[in-house]
């Protein structure tokens, strides 16, 4: 079929440009410069490796596990007169209150209910919507069936309660050291520690110490059969993971007392391989590592440990392979510090576990008494301590002691375990190695990486088999382990190619991202600038190599503290744990709307998914102005839900923007679900030096496979135009 027309003498052949496949963003570089299978915008969408472009699927809440209790004063409040509730009904989690009076209650603020009875408990801070003089409703997540309230009731000005819970100040993934494959995700609030099982969603409260609360960010660690929350400046709290005995206890803290050597005359006997040692008001006990400096005449090795298995009170015992000796003169007595002696754990704000040791900041030093210890700033930011092996309480100021950034502008931010008996520390300038942390740290040696980059955000850090990602102050880096060592040749981030959407990150809250390997995938949340939360979510998709989508949730409330990668019924799943509502699952949901939890002990709300895919523009590869009169698009409805989408095209000399109307419109209906469309339009021969195409879904979740654009040169004038 000839592609030529007869319109105008300077019109030429009719071209056609497009994509079949649609695999990254790049925002860096003008649309007419990207290439095949690039857009400019992906907005909330995913990439998949056949290269077709869909609406990402819905956030869903997995639990509600904060939804006992009331809501915590928080400001600004309003300072309400007390009006008398005439009556209260309940219909599933909504309750509906009518005051005698006019109340004067504004919708989105606390109200304080009291003196209700019900199967349900209605009382305390409730966030309310008023719906009339005399009423205004309020909702309780997780409630069923209805009632009519009894009691003297009263609604007035918000209280202050320590009991009721705020918010989540740290979350982790915990696992049951008594089963097998049975996890956890662990929330810590200011008033105690909800432990949420990802196989029923069923909860458990782990309280915390009499008088201890949480105000401020936490960071949780399992290891060693313990949970740990470490909070900064403060003694660290821990549990056992014993679910009879479900209270955290104060880490070991105050003035650490120094192991003791005993030696005294004729003071050891071995017999039969049991090794016999007299001290009087010795504090050895049961299960204690021992060392033997001074052997005497025995067959005992002063380069062992041995365990202790039996005590009393002027007597300890443990076992050796070495022959019998009578009474004889030995030193014997738990290791020594190196130098300064040996510290409780330093109060960190966070830490991580490796070869089989907590890693830590060295901020601060724990002396006095224990249970009231004296917490004293050390004003060093660049030093790391490791805890003995196995041993959560035990801290040598010298030999487990690093120094990172040699006192240097620059501080601490992050370690990662990597490649065995290796350490990355990140500063916020610089990377460093350290070498040799396996069963002897004097051995152990720190080494500058590189200066000309750092990271920015501890919690963004995610390993991706031989690559770490991670956030610094100019974008996102994925280095593999061999450019460690030479990282002057990683001059550009990966994180280029969507250039705008790094400098949108907002540079006070950059510390707050968390990033997080699922799915082949990077996903980071960061907080954009105009907001104070982490509601915008930059996803890299290894199978494409290249950003996929930025996602934006901008809902108040929304904020992700947390991402946590677990297995519920065998398979991963992403996690985000929410600020001030619950767990959610990432990528879930099948319909186009996510489901939300957005305050703390109150349901859910359903939001749309605002997505939107610009193609790059199409020029047919020269500068001539075109004149383009029709398209193609290639598009799938998922499974689950028919589909719509709003179609537009903008164009760059001429400029302007066409609105081609709805899907729907053009074929009569949106597309079914399960089915596919081939759209065509025209385009009205609009002339232009380049045009892109903009497809704005409205509902459902339409999979755009490809699209095409056909057009002519316009003409080879000289003359100038806009």
């Amino acid at each position: 079929m000839p592609r030529y027309t007869t319109y105008g003498r300077l019109d030429s052949q009719q071209v056609d440009d497009g994509d079949t496949a649609f695999q990254r963003i790049n925002s860096r570089l003008r649309p007419d410069q990207l290439k095949p299978g690039e857009v400019a915008v992906s907005q909330n969408g995913r990439m998949d490796v056949d290269g077709a472009w869909q609406v990402r699927k819905g956030i869903s809440v997995f639990g509600l596990p904060i939804t006992t209790g009331t809501r915590a004063l928080t400001v600004p409040f309003y300072l309400y007169d007390n009006k008398t509730i005439s009556s209260a009904t309940r219909s599933t989690i909504t309750i509906t209150v009518t005051t005698s009076t006019a109340h004067g209650f504004i919708t989105g603020t606390l109200v304080s209910i009291a003196g209700l009875t019900g199967s349900v408990n209605p009382n305390g801070n409730r966030s309310i919507t008023s719906t009339g003089a005399n009423t205004f409703t309020f909702t309780i997540a997780g409630s069923t069936g209805s009632e009519t309230y009894g009691g003297s009731g009263i609604a007035g000005a918000p209280i202050l309660d320590d009991n009721s819970v705020n918010g989540v100040y740290g979350s982790c993934l915990f696992s049951d050291p008594a089963t097998n494959n049975t996890e956890y995700i662990a929330l810590a609030t200011n008033s105690s520690l909800s432990l949420v099982k990802l196989s029923d969603g069923s909860g458990t409260q782990i309280s915390y110490p009499t008088a201890v609360t949480i105000s401020s960010d936490v960071n949780l660690v399992q290891a060693f059969n313990y949970l740990f929350i470490f909070r900064d400046g403060l003694t660290a709290l821990q549990w056992d993971g014993n679910f009879a005995s479900p209270t955290f206890t104060l880490v070991d803290n105050g003035a650490y007392t120094q192991p003791v050597i005993y030696q005294g005359t004729n003071n050891t006997v071995i017999a039969s391989g049991v090794v016999t040692v007299t001290a009087s008001s010795h504090t050895v006990a049961i299960g204690d590592l021992v060392r033997v400096s001074d052997r005497g005449t025995t067959g005992l090795n002063s380069l062992e440990e041995y365990r202790v298995y039996d005590t009393t009170a002027t007597t300890f015992k443990f076992k050796a392979d070495c022959a019998d000796s009578a009474a004889t003169t030995v030193a014997v007595g738990q290791r020594q510090s190196i130098g300064l002696g040996f510290t409780y754990m330093p109060c960190p704000d966070w830490a991580i576990y490796h070869q089989r040791r907590l890693w830590m900041p060295f901020k601060y030093l724990s002396t006095g008494t224990s249970g009231n210890p004296t917490i004293t700033a050390r004003n060093i930011s660049d030093e790391i301590i490791a805890s003995d092996i196995l041993d959560q309480n035990t801290y040598d100021q010298i030999e487990n002691e690093f120094r990172i950034a040699s006192g240097g502008a620059d501080y601490l931010v992050a370690l990662q375990p990597f490649a065995e008996d290796n350490l990355i520390a990140f500063t916020r300038n610089s990377i460093h190695l350290v070498s040799g942390v396996g069963a002897d740290l004097g051995n152990a040696v720190v080494r500058e990486i590189t200066r000309e980059v750092g990271c920015a955000a501890r919690k963004s850090i995610a390993q991706v088999g031989s690559k770490i990602m991670f956030l610094s102050d100019n974008g996102v880096y994925g280095i593999e382990f061999d450019q460690l060592y030479n990282l002057r040749g990683v001059s550009v981030p990966l994180s280029e190619a969507i250039n705008p959407s790094i400098n949108n990150i907002d540079p006070l809250y950059i510390d707050n991202a968390v990033g997080i390997y699922h799915d082949n995938r990077y996903y980071l949340a960061v907080t954009p600038k105009g907001s104070t939360q982490n509601n915008m979510m930059l996803i890299y998709n290894f199978l494409n190599e290249g950003w996929e989508s930025i996602d934006y949730i901008n809902q108040p409330g929304w904020n992700i503290k947390n991402f946590i990668r677990a297995g519920a019924g065998g398979l991963n799943s992403l996690y985000a744990v929410n600020e001030l509502g619950g767990i959610h699952l990432i990528d879930s949901g099948t319909s186009a709307v996510d489901t939300l939890a957005l305050a703390v002990g109150e349901g859910t709300a359903q939001y749309g998914i605002n997505s939107a895919l610009t193609t790059r523009q199409y020029t047919f590869g020269t500068m001539d102005r075109k004149k383009f009169n029709s398209y193609e698009l290639q598009v799938e409805s998922s499974p689950e839900i028919q589909s719509d989408a709003i179609l537009l095209m903008e164009t760059e000399n001429l400029d302007s923007t066409e609105i081609y109307g709805n899907i729907s419109t053009i074929i009569g209906a949106p597309i079914p679900s399960g089915e596919d469309e081939s759209i065509r339009g025209r385009l009205g021969n609009k002339r232009a030096y380049g045009a892109q195409m903009n497809i704005v879904p409205s509902s459902g979740r339409p999979k755009i496979r490809a699209f095409k654009i056909t057009g002519m040169l316009a003409f080879s004038s000289t003359t100038s135009a806009s």
